[in-house]
Protein backbone atom coordinates (compact mmCIF):
# COMPACT_ATOMS: atom_id res chain seq x y z
CA UNK A 1 0.00 0.00 0.00
CA UNK A 2 1.63 3.41 -0.87
CA UNK A 3 0.39 6.24 1.14
CA UNK A 4 0.74 9.92 -0.16
CA UNK A 5 1.79 12.22 2.51
CA UNK A 6 1.38 15.01 0.10
CA UNK A 7 -2.23 14.08 -0.82
CA UNK A 8 -3.05 14.03 2.47
CA UNK A 9 -1.62 17.41 3.06
CA UNK A 10 -3.44 18.76 0.45
CA UNK A 11 -6.85 17.37 1.37
CA UNK A 12 -6.95 18.47 5.08
CA UNK A 13 -5.60 22.40 3.29
CA UNK A 14 -9.13 21.80 1.36
CA UNK A 15 -10.93 20.74 4.29
CA UNK A 16 -9.71 23.87 6.42
CA UNK A 17 -10.47 26.04 3.42
CA UNK A 18 -14.16 25.02 3.08
CA UNK A 19 -14.82 25.63 6.66
CA UNK A 20 -12.73 28.72 7.58
CA UNK A 21 -14.19 29.68 10.65
CA UNK A 22 -14.10 25.84 12.12
CA UNK A 23 -11.09 23.43 13.48
CA UNK A 24 -10.39 20.46 11.41
CA UNK A 25 -10.37 17.66 13.35
CA UNK A 26 -9.21 14.23 12.10
CA UNK A 27 -11.00 10.69 12.46
CA UNK A 28 -8.16 8.12 12.39
CA UNK A 29 -10.34 5.21 14.00
CA UNK A 30 -9.77 1.61 12.61
CA UNK A 31 -5.97 2.80 11.74
CA UNK A 32 -6.70 5.73 10.02
CA UNK A 33 -9.44 3.87 8.22
CA UNK A 34 -6.34 1.18 7.27
CA UNK A 35 -3.60 3.78 6.41
CA UNK A 36 -1.65 3.96 9.56
CA UNK A 37 -2.29 5.83 12.44
CA UNK A 38 0.90 5.56 14.22
CA UNK A 39 2.19 7.37 10.51
CA UNK A 40 -0.21 9.60 9.97
CA UNK A 41 -1.52 11.12 13.45
CA UNK A 42 1.80 12.96 13.93
CA UNK A 43 1.81 14.50 10.69
CA UNK A 44 -1.39 15.35 10.78
CA UNK A 45 -0.56 17.07 14.23
CA UNK A 46 2.56 18.41 12.64
CA UNK A 47 0.58 20.47 10.09
CA UNK A 48 -1.33 21.89 13.00
CA UNK A 49 -4.33 19.41 14.01
CA UNK A 50 -4.91 19.23 17.24
CA UNK A 51 -8.55 17.13 17.96
CA UNK A 52 -8.25 13.41 17.35
CA UNK A 53 -10.92 11.10 17.17
CA UNK A 54 -10.72 7.15 17.72
CA UNK A 55 -13.19 4.65 18.06
CA UNK A 56 -12.13 3.10 21.26
CA UNK A 57 -9.51 2.89 24.52
CA UNK A 58 -7.86 0.77 22.92
CA UNK A 59 -7.15 2.74 19.61
CA UNK A 60 -6.92 6.17 22.07
CA UNK A 61 -3.69 4.66 24.13
CA UNK A 62 -2.10 3.55 20.85
CA UNK A 63 -2.44 7.14 19.66
CA UNK A 64 -1.57 8.88 22.60
CA UNK A 65 1.86 7.23 22.30
CA UNK A 66 2.30 9.07 19.25
CA UNK A 67 0.73 12.33 19.75
CA UNK A 68 1.79 15.45 21.77
CA UNK A 69 0.58 15.61 24.73
CA UNK A 70 -1.45 19.11 23.81
CA UNK A 71 -3.16 16.83 21.29
CA UNK A 72 -7.05 16.05 22.35
CA UNK A 73 -7.85 12.52 21.94
CA UNK A 74 -11.54 11.92 21.74
CA UNK A 75 -13.29 8.37 22.24
CA UNK A 76 -16.37 7.77 20.31
CA UNK A 77 -17.51 4.55 21.98
CA UNK A 78 -17.41 6.56 25.61
CA UNK A 79 -15.47 4.91 28.22
CA UNK A 80 -16.40 0.99 29.19
CA UNK A 81 -17.12 0.68 33.20
CA UNK A 82 -14.04 0.08 35.07
CA UNK A 83 -11.87 1.85 32.24
CA UNK A 84 -12.35 5.42 33.56
CA UNK A 85 -8.72 4.76 36.02
CA UNK A 86 -6.73 4.40 32.23
CA UNK A 87 -8.77 7.06 30.85
CA UNK A 88 -7.58 9.50 32.91
CA UNK A 89 -3.94 8.57 33.26
CA UNK A 90 -3.23 8.74 29.20
CA UNK A 91 -4.66 11.86 29.24
CA UNK A 92 -8.05 10.41 27.31
CA UNK A 93 -11.29 12.44 26.34
CA UNK A 94 -14.34 9.85 26.52
CA UNK A 95 -17.71 10.69 24.86
CA UNK A 96 -20.50 9.87 27.03
CA UNK A 97 -23.04 8.17 24.97
CA UNK A 98 -25.68 7.13 28.06
CA UNK A 99 -26.86 7.61 31.15
CA UNK A 100 -24.99 4.82 32.10
CA UNK A 101 -21.33 6.12 30.66
CA UNK A 102 -22.31 9.43 32.65
CA UNK A 103 -22.92 8.15 35.55
CA UNK A 104 -19.67 6.08 35.93
CA UNK A 105 -17.67 8.93 34.56
CA UNK A 106 -18.97 11.22 37.59
CA UNK A 107 -18.29 8.59 39.76
CA UNK A 108 -14.87 8.24 39.42
CA UNK A 109 -14.37 11.66 39.11
CA UNK A 110 -15.69 12.07 42.90
CA UNK A 111 -13.86 9.66 44.01
CA UNK A 112 -11.01 11.19 42.31
CA UNK A 113 -11.84 14.48 43.89
CA UNK A 114 -11.58 16.12 40.43
CA UNK A 115 -13.78 17.35 37.64
CA UNK A 116 -12.21 15.51 34.39
CA UNK A 117 -13.45 17.11 31.22
CA UNK A 118 -15.27 14.53 28.98
CA UNK A 119 -17.87 15.30 25.35
CA UNK A 120 -21.12 14.59 25.28
CA UNK A 121 -23.08 12.97 21.97
CA UNK A 122 -26.82 13.53 21.69
CA UNK A 123 -28.63 11.52 18.88
CA UNK A 124 -30.29 13.73 16.88
CA UNK A 125 -31.56 10.93 14.50
CA UNK A 126 -29.00 8.37 13.39
CA UNK A 127 -30.63 5.63 16.28
CA UNK A 128 -27.38 4.50 16.90
CA UNK A 129 -25.22 6.31 19.99
CA UNK A 130 -25.88 8.84 22.05
CA UNK A 131 -28.06 9.98 24.35
CA UNK A 132 -31.75 10.53 23.27
CA UNK A 133 -32.67 14.45 23.22
CA UNK A 134 -35.26 14.07 25.85
CA UNK A 135 -33.36 12.08 28.14
CA UNK A 136 -30.32 14.97 27.69
CA UNK A 137 -32.69 17.66 28.31
CA UNK A 138 -34.35 16.40 31.53
CA UNK A 139 -30.76 14.97 32.92
CA UNK A 140 -29.42 18.82 32.50
CA UNK A 141 -32.40 20.55 33.77
CA UNK A 142 -33.41 18.51 36.65
CA UNK A 143 -30.39 16.85 37.78
CA UNK A 144 -27.17 17.86 39.31
CA UNK A 145 -24.44 15.02 37.39
CA UNK A 146 -23.79 17.57 34.16
CA UNK A 147 -23.16 20.98 36.02
CA UNK A 148 -20.20 18.80 37.78
CA UNK A 149 -18.97 18.07 34.34
CA UNK A 150 -16.46 19.89 32.04
CA UNK A 151 -18.16 19.16 28.79
CA UNK A 152 -15.09 19.66 26.55
CA UNK A 153 -17.04 18.56 23.39
CA UNK A 154 -20.86 18.46 22.09
CA UNK A 155 -21.46 16.57 19.36
CA UNK A 156 -24.09 14.17 17.37
CA UNK A 157 -24.01 12.44 13.97
CA UNK A 158 -25.49 13.14 10.76
CA UNK A 159 -27.47 10.25 8.84
CA UNK A 160 -26.62 11.39 5.67
CA UNK A 161 -24.72 14.20 5.91
CA UNK A 162 -23.70 14.10 1.91
CA UNK A 163 -26.99 15.57 1.23
CA UNK A 164 -28.54 18.55 2.43
CA UNK A 165 -32.12 17.12 3.05
CA UNK A 166 -34.63 16.91 5.02
CA UNK A 167 -33.25 14.50 7.60
CA UNK A 168 -30.25 16.97 7.74
CA UNK A 169 -31.61 20.03 8.25
CA UNK A 170 -34.11 18.52 10.84
CA UNK A 171 -30.64 17.32 12.58
CA UNK A 172 -29.11 20.72 12.40
CA UNK A 173 -32.39 22.20 14.07
CA UNK A 174 -32.35 19.74 16.78
CA UNK A 175 -28.57 19.82 17.63
CA UNK A 176 -28.79 23.65 17.67
CA UNK A 177 -31.56 23.62 20.41
CA UNK A 178 -29.77 21.56 22.71
CA UNK A 179 -26.11 23.72 22.58
CA UNK A 180 -27.44 26.25 24.75
CA UNK A 181 -27.53 23.20 27.68
CA UNK A 182 -22.94 23.14 27.05
CA UNK A 183 -22.02 27.25 26.61
CA UNK A 184 -18.66 26.39 27.13
CA UNK A 185 -18.09 23.29 24.81
CA UNK A 186 -16.61 22.89 21.44
CA UNK A 187 -19.58 22.25 19.16
CA UNK A 188 -19.55 19.66 16.40
CA UNK A 189 -21.93 18.13 14.29
CA UNK A 190 -20.46 17.51 10.85
CA UNK A 191 -18.40 14.76 9.23
CA UNK A 192 -16.21 15.65 6.15
CA UNK A 193 -19.69 15.26 3.96
CA UNK A 194 -21.17 17.78 6.52
CA UNK A 195 -18.41 20.14 5.06
CA UNK A 196 -20.68 20.48 1.61
CA UNK A 197 -23.82 20.92 3.62
CA UNK A 198 -23.02 24.37 4.39
CA UNK A 199 -21.47 26.64 6.91
CA UNK A 200 -24.50 26.58 9.37
CA UNK A 201 -23.75 22.72 10.00
CA UNK A 202 -19.96 23.50 10.74
CA UNK A 203 -19.94 25.27 14.03
CA UNK A 204 -16.58 24.98 16.09
CA UNK A 205 -15.01 21.44 15.35
CA UNK A 206 -15.29 19.41 11.90
CA UNK A 207 -14.83 15.70 11.79
CA UNK A 208 -12.44 14.97 8.95
CA UNK A 209 -12.09 11.16 8.14
CA UNK A 210 -12.31 10.19 4.44
CA UNK A 211 -12.38 13.76 3.11
CA UNK A 212 -8.37 13.77 4.65
CA UNK A 213 -8.13 10.35 3.21
CA UNK A 214 -8.93 10.93 -0.07
CA UNK A 215 -12.08 8.56 0.23
CA UNK A 216 -14.68 11.28 -0.29
CA UNK A 217 -17.31 10.21 -3.15
CA UNK A 218 -18.96 13.70 -4.02
CA UNK A 219 -19.66 15.83 -6.80
CA UNK A 220 -19.41 18.98 -5.86
CA UNK A 221 -17.01 20.94 -7.75
CA UNK A 222 -15.21 22.88 -5.36
CA UNK A 223 -13.96 19.68 -3.39
CA UNK A 224 -12.22 17.18 -5.39
CA UNK A 225 -9.74 15.40 -3.17
CA UNK A 226 -6.66 14.35 -4.16
CA UNK A 227 -6.12 10.35 -4.42
CA UNK A 228 -3.99 9.15 -1.05
CA UNK A 229 -3.80 5.58 -1.90
CA UNK A 230 -2.06 3.28 -4.06
CA UNK A 231 -1.53 -0.17 -3.83
CA UNK A 232 0.16 -2.76 -6.05
CA UNK A 233 1.59 -6.53 -6.26
CA UNK A 234 4.29 -8.53 -8.34
CA UNK A 235 4.04 -11.54 -10.72
CA UNK A 236 4.85 -14.75 -9.03
CA UNK A 237 4.81 -16.99 -12.01
CA UNK A 238 3.19 -16.58 -15.35
CA UNK A 239 1.68 -19.96 -17.18
CA UNK A 240 0.26 -21.09 -20.44
CA UNK A 241 -3.14 -22.17 -19.76
CA UNK A 242 -5.47 -24.70 -22.90
CA UNK A 243 -8.54 -23.96 -23.73
CA UNK A 244 -10.89 -25.59 -21.90
CA UNK A 245 -8.94 -25.87 -18.71
CA UNK A 246 -9.94 -24.34 -15.80
CA UNK A 247 -8.60 -21.68 -13.72
CA UNK A 248 -8.95 -21.09 -9.91
CA UNK A 249 -10.84 -23.31 -7.09
CA UNK A 250 -14.33 -25.09 -7.51
CA UNK A 251 -13.11 -24.18 -11.77
CA UNK A 252 -14.31 -21.11 -11.14
CA UNK A 253 -13.11 -19.47 -14.71
CA UNK A 254 -12.36 -21.77 -17.65
CA UNK A 255 -10.54 -20.74 -20.66
CA UNK A 256 -12.17 -20.10 -23.62
CA UNK A 257 -8.85 -20.49 -25.62
CA UNK A 258 -5.48 -20.43 -25.00
CA UNK A 259 -4.01 -18.12 -22.53
CA UNK A 260 -1.32 -16.67 -20.63
CA UNK A 261 -2.08 -16.57 -16.75
CA UNK A 262 -0.08 -14.40 -14.14
CA UNK A 263 -0.44 -15.69 -10.41
CA UNK A 264 0.02 -12.38 -8.36
CA UNK A 265 0.90 -12.31 -4.67
CA UNK A 266 -2.30 -10.60 -3.21
CA UNK A 267 -5.29 -12.12 -1.85
CA UNK A 268 -8.49 -11.99 0.45
CA UNK A 269 -5.78 -12.61 3.50
CA UNK A 270 -4.28 -9.03 2.53
CA UNK A 271 -7.97 -7.46 2.73
CA UNK A 272 -8.29 -7.75 -1.34
CA UNK A 273 -12.36 -8.12 -1.54
CA UNK A 274 -12.53 -12.04 -3.05
CA UNK A 275 -15.44 -10.99 -5.15
CA UNK A 276 -13.41 -9.30 -7.86
CA UNK A 277 -13.51 -12.70 -9.61
CA UNK A 278 -14.55 -11.92 -13.06
CA UNK A 279 -15.57 -8.26 -12.52
CA UNK A 280 -12.65 -6.48 -11.30
CA UNK A 281 -9.17 -5.25 -13.11
CA UNK A 282 -5.46 -4.61 -12.37
CA UNK A 283 -3.44 -3.08 -14.19
CA UNK A 284 0.41 -3.72 -16.08
CA UNK A 285 2.41 -1.30 -17.74
CA UNK A 286 -0.86 0.65 -17.33
CA UNK A 287 -2.67 -2.11 -19.08
CA UNK A 288 -5.88 -2.73 -18.16
CA UNK A 289 -5.75 -7.18 -17.58
CA UNK A 290 -8.77 -9.02 -16.13
CA UNK A 291 -9.25 -11.20 -12.81
CA UNK A 292 -9.97 -14.26 -13.86
CA UNK A 293 -10.81 -17.40 -11.41
CA UNK A 294 -11.88 -16.92 -7.54
CA UNK A 295 -9.01 -14.32 -5.61
CA UNK A 296 -7.72 -17.17 -2.47
CA UNK A 297 -6.26 -15.91 0.32
CA UNK A 298 -2.54 -15.20 -1.00
CA UNK A 299 -3.09 -15.62 -4.89
CA UNK A 300 -4.94 -13.68 -7.65
CA UNK A 301 -4.52 -14.53 -11.38
CA UNK A 302 -5.12 -12.37 -14.12
CA UNK A 303 -4.75 -12.72 -17.85
CA UNK A 304 -1.79 -11.94 -19.31
CA UNK A 305 -2.65 -12.99 -22.53
CA UNK A 306 -2.63 -9.78 -24.71
CA UNK A 307 0.33 -8.68 -23.15
CA UNK A 308 4.40 -8.87 -24.26
CA UNK A 309 5.49 -11.76 -22.93
CA UNK A 310 8.50 -9.13 -21.64
CA UNK A 311 5.47 -7.66 -19.03
CA UNK A 312 5.02 -10.43 -17.40
CA UNK A 313 8.13 -12.25 -15.88
CA UNK A 314 8.06 -13.20 -12.07
CA UNK A 315 8.74 -9.54 -10.08
CA UNK A 316 6.94 -7.71 -12.41
CA UNK A 317 4.62 -5.03 -10.53
CA UNK A 318 0.97 -5.12 -11.10
CA UNK A 319 -0.96 -2.56 -9.76
CA UNK A 320 -4.33 -2.61 -8.13
CA UNK A 321 -5.48 0.89 -6.74
CA UNK A 322 -3.48 3.52 -9.27
CA UNK A 323 -4.44 6.49 -11.45
CA UNK A 324 -6.17 4.45 -13.97
CA UNK A 325 -7.98 2.72 -11.14
CA UNK A 326 -9.43 4.82 -7.87
CA UNK A 327 -9.79 3.33 -4.98
CA UNK A 328 -13.57 4.51 -5.23
CA UNK A 329 -13.69 2.57 -8.91
CA UNK A 330 -12.56 -0.43 -6.95
CA UNK A 331 -14.68 -0.45 -4.30
CA UNK A 332 -17.77 0.36 -6.61
CA UNK A 333 -16.83 -2.96 -8.41
CA UNK A 334 -16.57 -4.62 -5.21
CA UNK A 335 -19.96 -3.35 -3.95
CA UNK A 336 -18.22 -1.92 -1.29
CA UNK A 337 -17.63 2.02 0.20
CA UNK A 338 -14.22 3.26 -0.52
CA UNK A 339 -13.40 3.22 3.68
CA UNK A 340 -14.83 0.08 3.86
CA UNK A 341 -12.09 -1.42 1.14
CA UNK A 342 -9.25 0.52 2.64
CA UNK A 343 -10.11 -1.09 6.21
CA UNK A 344 -10.07 -4.08 5.13
CA UNK A 345 -6.93 -4.33 3.25
CA UNK A 346 -4.76 -5.93 6.04
CA UNK A 347 -1.53 -5.67 8.00
CA UNK A 348 0.30 -7.77 6.12
CA UNK A 349 0.64 -5.07 3.27
CA UNK A 350 3.33 -2.91 3.47
CA UNK A 351 2.59 0.30 3.48
CA UNK A 352 4.99 2.90 2.37
CA UNK A 353 4.46 6.47 2.80
CA UNK A 354 5.88 8.87 0.01
CA UNK A 355 5.97 12.59 -0.23
CA UNK A 356 6.22 14.70 -3.36
CA UNK A 357 7.89 17.62 -1.39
Amino acid sequence: MIVDLSAIQSNYRKCQALAPNSACGAVVKADAYGLGAARIAPFLAHLGCTHFFVADMEEAITLRDVLPSSAKIYMLHGVMSGMERLAEQHGLLPILNSREQLEAWLRHCRLRKSALPAGIHVDTGLSRLGFPIDELQTIAETETGLSELPVALFMSQLACAEWRNEISLQQLMRFRKLTHLFPKAILSLSNSAGLLAGREFHFDLIRCGGGIFGLSTSDVPCFKPSQVVGLRTQIIQCRKVKRGEAIGYHGSYRAERGMRVATTSIGYGDGFPRVLDKRGYAFICGTRVPIVGFVSMDLMTVDVTDLPESWTTPGTLVDLICPEQTVGDMASAAKMLSDELTTAIGRRCRRLYVSAK
